[in-house]
């Protein structure tokens, strides 16, 4: 699957559990599209990043328990000094990069 059909569908199940409206998890699996085993990945996914997700018994519908929103997006950042990158070597690691200072003791020939 696209990464795009992944990120709409996070977005669909976040709208859903945002409004209350997914039903059983037969019911929210059905909406969705997958089976059941495939929702409860998503949704154990989706706590993993943090998503405070819990099933409401009183509304029969998966639901946050405190107010949260999905972003995914790029965010455009400018660099702290004039000519400074940043390189990412794998997940986690950056580094910040600064190109070598010029020695004024530089011999010209």
């Amino acid at each position: 699957m696209s990464v795009l059909k992944q990120v709409e569908r996070l977005r669909r199940m976040h709208t859903f559990i945002k409004f209350h409206r997914t039903g059983t998890p037969e019911e929210f699996a059905g909406r969705l599209g997958i089976s059941q085993p495939g929702l409860y990945r998503l949704l154990s996914q989706m706590k993993a990043l943090g998503a405070p997700i819990h099933f409401c018994q009183q509304r029969q519908s998966y639901a946050y328990y405190e107010s949260v929103e999905l972003r995914i997006d790029f965010v455009r950042v400018q660099s702290e000094q004039p000519g400074e990158a940043t390189s990412f070597d794998g997940p986690a690691k950056v580094r910040k990069l600064v190109p070598p200072a010029v020695s004024s003791t530089a011999a010209v020939s």
